[in-house]
C-alpha cells in the first residue's frame, strides 16, 4: 500500500470532487477488469502468463480505486 499511497490520495480527490463521474469512471473500470479476467480464461497457454499479469494489475487497480475514499480518510487520519 506504500507505493499506491499517492495514487490513492489522487483518486479520493477526483472521486470526492465528482462522485457521479466517479462512479461512472468506477463502473467502465469494472467491465475492463472483466474483460481482462475473461481474456486470461480464454487465452493459449503460451499466452496465459502475459493474460494472467494483466488480469492481476486490472483486478489490484479496480479494488485500489474503488477502495480509495476509505483508504484515504486512513492515510490522512480520518474515522
Amino acid at each position: 500500500m506504500i507505493g499506491d499511497r499517492e495514487l490513492i490520495l489522487r483518486a479520493a480527490e477526483l472521486a470526492r470532487t465528482a462522485p457521479r463521474s466517479w462512479k461512472e469512471f468506477l463502473g467502465a473500470l469494472s467491465n475492463f477488469t472483466d474483460h481482462q479476467k475473461n481474456n486470461c480464461i480464454q487465452s493459449p497457454l503460451d499466452q496465459l502468463p502475459v493474460a494472467q499479469g494483466r488480469a492481476q494489475l486490472a483486478a489490484h487497480l479496480h479494488d485500489l480505486l474503488a477502495n480509495c475514499i476509505s483508504s484515504a480518510d486512513k492515510i490522512e487520519g480520518k474515522k
